[in-house]
């Protein structure tokens, strides 16, 4: 039996805003295009402070239509090698399709992302 990613990333794509909306402050540009969708970017302030046995600096929540769509952990520094450990280390777990990892130098901040497959999809046909 697979494990689910979500038990370590606790966010999952797909899951309805109002799930979370006690725990959301909206940010500026409070609605913003990306691949053609229409997002709405929230910064989470509830009781998740780690992810992958890491301190979180910010948490940033995006929807479309009330559907979360990408998130975003900022974590102080540079500890890429670090997150990327940690992911290789959770046995049998399919990863969402997407999901990158960010060195935000100027902001010092490294960023773990995923999100949902219809933005993926959107910037392919772009580019294809």
């Amino acid at each position: 039996m697979k494990n689910d990613i979500y038990d370590h990333l606790i966010f999952k794509l797909n899951s309805e805003y109002a799930e979370y909306e006690f725990d959301l402050i909206s940010i500026p540009p409070y609605e913003f295009t990306e691949n053609e969708l229409s997002l709405k970017p929230y910064e989470y302030f509830g009781e998740i402070y780690e992810t992958l046995e890491l301190r979180t600096k910010h948490i940033l929540l995006y929807f479309n239509a009330n559907v979360l769509m990408k998130v975003e952990f900022l974590y102080p520094g540079d500890i890429l090698d670090f997150l990327k450990q940690k992911l290789e280390e959770i046995q049998d777990i399919d990863l969402p399709e997407y999901m990158m990892l960010i060195l935000r130098r100027n902001m010092k901040f490294s960023v773990l992302m995923y999100q949902h497959k219809l933005l993926q999809k959107n910037l392919i046909q772009r580019n294809e």
